[in-house]
This record gives C-alpha cells, sequence and structure tokens, in this order.
C-alpha cells in the first residue's frame, strides 16, 4: 500500500487551501480614507488609486483635469501625457498617480512619460486632433504642497499612534484645501497644435 510521504502531504494542503483562497470574493485594497460629504467624485476614484488622500496626489490630479479639458480628450485612450518635474522619489512624485487617475493614461497603456526636469509641466495631447495643452502649477499651488513635511511611521503598530493620525488628519486636510482650490488659482494653461496655429492664420489673413 503506497502512503503520501510528508512534502507530499504538505503539498496537497497548500494546494487546497490556495483554491480556497481563490475562490473567495474578488475586492480592491482598502485605502486609507473616511469620505466626506464636501469631497468631489474625482478625490474617492484618486484616493482608491494611490492609498491615501494626499497633496501631492491631489495636486497632481487637478492640474492634470484642467490640461485634459483644455486639449479636448475624453481620456483613457484619446492621449498622449508627458510630465515633467522632479518627481523622483515620494513625496512628490505622489503628482504621477495623479495625473494617471485624471488622464486615465497609464504606464501599462505606455501613453505616459515622465521626464526628470526642475519646472513642472503637464502636457496633454489629443490624439484625433494633434491639440496640446500644456499646464503649469501656480506658486499657491506649489506652496500648498510643499508646506507639508511627511513623517515616517516609526510606532510599528497596526493602529497609528495619536500622533501618526495628527499627522494624517493635516496631511488630509491640506489634500482637500488643494482639491477645493478655485480653478483660477491651479496655474496657467497654454494651446498648441493645430487648433492655435490654424487660428493665428486667421487672424493674419484679415
Amino acid at each position: 500500500m503506497r502512503t503520501l510521504g510528508l512534502s507530499t502531504a504538505a503539498g496537497w494542503t497548500v494546494f487546497f487551501c490556495g483554491v480556497c483562497l481563490l475562490a473567495g470574493e474578488a475586492k480592491l485594497p482598502d485605502p486609507h480614507y473616511d469620505f466626506e460629504p464636501n469631497d468631489p467624485a474625482w478625490l474617492k476614484q484618486a484616493v482608491q488609486f494611490h492609498g491615501h488622500l494626499g497633496p501631492w496626489a491631489a495636486a497632481g490630479a487637478r492640474l492634470a483635469i484642467a490640461a485634459r479639458d483644455a486639449a479636448g480628450t475624453k481620456g483613457y485612450f484619446d492621449l498622449e501625457v508627458i510630465v515633467e518635474g522632479p518627481f523622483a522619489q515620494p513625496p512628490k512624485s505622489c503628482f504621477l498617480d495623479g495625473v494617471q487617475v485624471a488622464t486615465g493614461a497609464t504606464w501599462g497603456k505606455r501613453n505616459i512619460e515622465w521626464k526628470p526636469a526642475d519646472q513642472i509641466v503637464v502636457r496633454v495631447r489629443n490624439l484625433r486632433t494633434g491639440r496640446i495643452a500644456e499646464a503649469r502649477p501656480s506658486n499657491e499651488l506649489i506652496k500648498l504642497a510643499t508646506s507639508f513635511k511627511p513623517k515616517p511611521k516609526v510606532s510599528g503598530a497596526a493602529e497609528p499612534s495619536a500622533e501618526e493620525q495628527r499627522h494624517d488628519d493635516e496631511l488630509e486636510a491640506l489634500a482637500r484645501k488643494i482639491a477645493h482650490l478655485p480653478a483660477e488659482s491651479l496655474g496657467t494653461i497654454t494651446l498648441l497644435g493645430p487648433q492655435k496655429q490654424s487660428k493665428d492664420s486667421d487672424d493674419s489673413a484679415r
């Protein structure tokens, strides 16, 4: 009579456990976020993608929404995005997550690119019309995004300490301030491409 060895039995145990795990309901990870009634709808989507409510992700989303709208794109597939800025490391690199959410352009679709630079520019090109919108942040937006210095979590506990909770609350308050910043305070939009060239040609012909 043949018996199962210990390693074989362990393998079956792992296999059956794996089946149990795969049979469970699929769900996305839970972000660190408590929705507030005044939060814009896009903010919840940005937090789901990014994982928490932070100022740099909010700034990236706001500026990219403005550029996407100015370029006249629907998002996801009808645009190409180039982002310039000092985004090598967090928290500034969180800006790139906000841009992805706001435009629908992702590194998986290969329609977004980051170029290291000192100054921040979000450039959106409409693939249907060739129109390009360049968005540059205002001093006010940059000041808000950089006004809070992140602190590493050192407690290691499952629940944040009182100090860490205060830190998170201040961070979220700043992000919400950016989310509600008036459109005219976000920065400047420059339009390039066929539409602008056509308008200049019409003006010169008069």
